[in-house]
């Protein structure tokens, strides 16, 4: 049909550019029709598909207000504008615009951290292409229109064809949790804890597995819940026995902090591990992970549960450059997995990134990503730079500390020593020892200091234990005696126990292992 040239009329775009300095991609189209005009905002038609398309990518609700809009696109830095500034139009037909003014995006270019330019539908790829390619220097990428003219593309085609403005934007696909989901169905581990999953089991189990393997853990757990079944039974436990459940699991604080919650538990909510996330972060020693984990898991909360597995899979996915440790990355990689947690099965969800973790993605070597299900939207994958990811500070150089260590036999009894109450391996009783490397000179010294006097000795060897921030380099004696020295035990710290007690009563930390196994030879 032909246009009547007669109502042909200048527009000026009315609509500013939006976009803030964080803002990642631009996305430009062509002039918006008249009724988006009216509304005053971009993609303003009522049946324009845009805002449900991106809230489906960003797996958010669809923005309704102009307020909600911006806020929406801020959010995911996202920038908006159109190619044309002004032209000459009849009506709102494509076909019919003429005498074409472009708008400089140098404005949006020089003020924020644009890392691509998309082009919405053929006709705002052709004016680009046209009038601002060679301005800005930038390819853009074409993606199909979200005009309600665009009627080949069914909203699902649509959100495929534009998952790739997630590259940039360095955010997770839609949908990709029912994927893992999937994955997880066929490939979940069978562990103690899963089998039922209460708040009490999921609690001692997840602190159990912080710092520890997974196949280390379980002997513990089942020994643990045979003596102490309940956050009751947990409060009550005495000190030393509960350090013993706890002796060769290490970072023995997770112990104490465990009995102080449970006290808490019971003081504060009857008894009763409370079914709220904010409550469960007040729990001594429980972070945003734990509380994450039991919300998810044993109450079925749609919270996340992000640990090195979630970090190390997610900063693969998302190729982040930044350092992984810094408090910005982690906060944006929890958005993350919380914006693709499926809200029906969070805890299987949390529970199916600690299985890809390790299993899969695993964090030395080369992952496994033919077997994985995210192997398709992972952009370190893409790039073949799986091992890149994530990005760690240098670590520091681990203190070296010299250690003679003793153990001393008297009769039938071990000579054991109490740590001060601070510090590390603190409140718990070790073999005991002393700093540096020592001569035969100060060796008989260090024994008068203790009021230990009539004795053999003999050499034990060398040992290593390293810790997180410090390497223990140690030299071990064994001392014999005939006597208890009465000066020594007068001291509260110092303590002659038998063989049978040192098994069953006295948690000795696992540094001291090689020189412990001595006490049942020779």
């Amino acid at each position: 049909m032909k246009l009547d040239e007669t109502k042909r009329q200048k527009i000026v775009h009315p609509i500013p550019p939006l976009y803030d300095k964080d803002s990642k991609i631009l996305i430009l189209g062509s002039f918006p029709s008249v009724k988006s005009r009216e509304e005053a905002f971009f993609y303003g038609h009522p049946q324009n598909r845009f805002w449900k398309l991106l809230a489906g990518i960003f797996s958010e609700n669809k923005p309704e207000t102009i307020e909600e809009k911006r806020e929406f696109l801020h959010k995911n830095h996202v920038a908006v504008w159109d190619v044309i500034h002004s032209c000459d139009i009849i009506g709102s037909s494509d076909s019919s615009i003429r005498n074409v003014v472009p708008n400089d995006l140098s404005e949006i270019l020089e003020n924020a951290d644009i890392k691509q330019i998309f082009c919405n539908g053929a006709k705002s790829y052709e004016y680009y292409r046209k009038y601002q390619e060679k301005e800005t220097g930038r390819k853009a990428v074409k993606l199909p229109s979200t005009s309600p003219a665009n009627a080949a593309f069914s909203i699902e085609k649509l959100i495929r064809a534009w998952k790739e403005i997630c590259v940039p934007l360095q955010v997770a696909p839609t949908g990709i949790g029912e994927v893992l989901l999937d994955w997880y169905d066929y490939n979940a581990r069978i562990l103690p804890w899963r089998s039922e999953p209460t708040p009490y089991h999921v609690w001692i189990s997840e602190i159990m597995l912080q710092q520890t393997r997974v196949e280390a853990v379980k002997k513990y757990y089942d020994r643990w819940m045979e003596v102490l079944p309940d956050v009751k039974a947990l409060s009550e436990v005495p000190d030393e026995e509960l350090m013993k459940l706890w002796e060769g699991l290490g970072y023995y604080n997770r112990a104490r902090n465990l009995k102080a919650a449970a006290l808490q538990v019971m003081q504060e909510f009857d008894g009763e591990i409370p079914a709220d996330y904010s409550k469960l972060l007040s729990l001594k020693g429980v972070g945003e992970y734990t509380a994450g984990a039991i919300a998810s898991i044993a109450f079925g909360i749609p919270e996340p549960a992000v640990d090195g597995n979630a970090l190390r899979i997610f900063s693969r996915i998302l190729a982040e450059d930044s350092e992984i440790n810094k408090a910005s990355v982690k906060k944006k990689i929890t958005q993350e997995v919380q914006r693709v947690l499926p809200k029906e099965r969070p805890g299987d969800f949390n529970q199916a990134l600690m299985d890809l973790g390790s299993s899969i993605c695993i964090p030395n070597g080369e992952p496994f990503c033919e077997n994985c299900p995210w192997e398709s939207i992972c952009q370190a994958h893409k790039y073949g730079r799986e091992t890149d990811f994530p990005v760690k500070a240098k670590k520091k150089q681990r203190k070296i500390e010299k250690k003679a260590v003793f153990l001393i036999e008297v009769s039938d009894k071990i000579i054991l020593h109490k740590r001060p109450e601070k510090g590390l391996l603190s409140g718990l009783w070790e073999l005991p020892n002393i700093d540096g490397e020592l001569s035969a000179k100060e060796l008989s010294e260090q024994m008068k200091k203790w009021g230990i006097g009539d004795y053999m000795i003999e050499p034990l060897g060398e040992g290593k234990h390293i810790f997180s921030h410090v390497e223990w380099q140690m030299r071990g004696y064994r001392l014999q005696m005939r006597d208890i020295s009465e000066k020594l035990l007068e001291k509260e710290e110092w303590i002659a126990v038998s063989r049978e007690d040192l098994e069953e009563k006295y948690a000795i930390p696992s540094a001291f292992e090689c020189y412990r196994k001595q006490i049942y030879r020779g």
